[in-house]
């Protein structure tokens, strides 16, 4: 019995030091924000009734990207995966929609990537 008695007035006790961390860190939270005056901006932004509309301009002609090497990849990265799929036998009717770049990623971003890869195959 006194086993028990003493395993939830520890319990208790580790429950009560967490929440009141929970607690002041909150506090901590509210107090930097007031600090910072990120609430401030909020409030002095106009209500978008208030501001006009910009003029609406006519758009610029942009030279078009090359949309038949964009298709090619599209395409060489669908059969790759369809490929790879097909060897594993699964059958989802997978499309690729889009293909974009991706460029200056942090290592642990590729790491992540990487990982994610490969713990699929």
């Amino acid at each position: 019995m006194d086993r028990l008695l003493l395993g939830l007035s520890t319990t208790g006790v580790g429950m009560l030091v967490v929440f009141s961390g929970l607690v002041i860190l909150i506090a901590c939270i509210y107090g930097m924000t007031s600090v910072t005056g990120r609430k401030k901006k909020q409030k002095e932004q106009p209500s978008p009734a208030a501001v006009p509309a910009p003029a609406v301009k006519a758009p610029a002609a942009e030279p078009e990207p090359e949309q038949e090497d964009d298709l090619s990849v599209i395409a060489a990265i669908t059969a790759a995966i369809a490929a790879v799929w097909q060897d594993e036998g699964k059958d989802t009717g997978f499309i690729v929609r889009r293909v974009r770049r991706v460029q200056s990623s942090t290592a642990r971003a590729r790491a992540a990537r990487d990982e994610q890869i490969y713990s699929r195959l």
